[in-house]
């Protein structure tokens, strides 16, 4: 079996590369620019040029191919809807068997989120497009909260825009393993997993387990958008960034990251980690 895994040299790509690298299946990367995925180079079978706004690219990229491990790209959401398309096309000119594709949680028609019409096209221009395919809705990255513990020991406070909204946190170590699963795996053909973390927890909860692993205490301080908005732009984020981050934990009030499921466990025979223990395993 041969699985090319796109955007591999981003941060959930790399991991699914890592993991499929251990096991039995041909592995393909594939990068916008492959001069600057030369690490992988001695992980993976072949780098290869796969460039969403080029097509051809990706008709040459996806020859041989039995897997395709679908990472979108963080354009905004007109332009994904072409890459997409083209995407899928390109996918099955070359004769590729199955598509897995790496959703969001946030992929329901009355979504606050702003990528969600992204989301919606392409789980279902993919289950229209004639190939086999399995989707995987991701829950929401704790990645981010350990790299921005440094931040958040200097602050002493965790500030969100959210009252009430709790997030079925999961790491992408833990995507990783489930991702792998399911592409190298029997009987995932027309299937749609949600990846979350073991329970949803509330922001005073992460801000805690923070403190816990941290020695020092870091408190959750509930903010309004228009401060949410000026600690992004102390932290140099674009505005369009900023404007999606929004709508993101709007849609955290609104219980779209709430879900908790042992999808993660069906695929790999492991729960995915806590918050304790993926902090334990983070080093931040």
């Amino acid at each position: 079996m041969t699985v090319f895994v796109t955007g591999a040299t981003g941060a959930l790509g790399g991991k699914i590369v890592d993991r499929l690298a251990g096991g039995d299946a041909t592995v393909i990367a594939g990068a916008r620019n492959p001069d600057r995925a030369n690490a992988l180079r001695e992980k993976v079978a072949e780098v290869r040029r796969c460039d969403y706004d080029d097509p051809a690219s990706m008709r040459t990229a996806f020859e041989g191919v039995d897997v395709l491990m679908l990472i979108p790209s963080l354009a905004a959401v007109e332009p994904r809807i072409r890459q997409h398309a083209d995407t899928l096309t390109a996918a099955k000119e070359a004769g590729v068997s199955r598509v897995a594709f790496a959703s969001f949680m946030a992929a329901e028609p009355d979504s606050r989120f702003h990528v969600a019409p992204f989301l919606l096209y392409a789980e279902s221009k993919l289950r229209l497009s004639g190939l086999d395919w399995t989707i995987a809705r991701d829950g929401m990255y704790l990645d981010p909260v350990a790299d921005w513990i440094p931040d958040l020991i200097r602050v002493g406070k965790l500030p969100y825009p959210v009252r009430h909204g709790r997030v079925s946190y999961i790491g992408r170590d833990d995507l990783a393993r489930a991702f792998a699963a399911l592409c190298t795996g029997d009987g995932h053909s027309e299937r749609l997993y949600k990846l979350t973390g073991p329970r949803a927890v509330s922001m005073q909860e992460l801000a805690a387990a923070v403190s816990r692993h941290t020695g020092e205490e870091i408190t959750y301080e509930r903010v309004s958008e228009e401060r949410f908005i000026e600690i992004c732009k102390a932290g140099e984020e674009p505005e369009e960034l900023i404007n999606v981050l929004l709508s993101m934990y709007r849609a955290v009030e609104h219980g779209e990251f709430e879900e908790a499921t042992d999808h993660v466990k069906q695929l790999t025979g492991e729960p995915a980690a806590s918050l304790e223990e993926f902090f334990a395993g983070s080093g931040g």
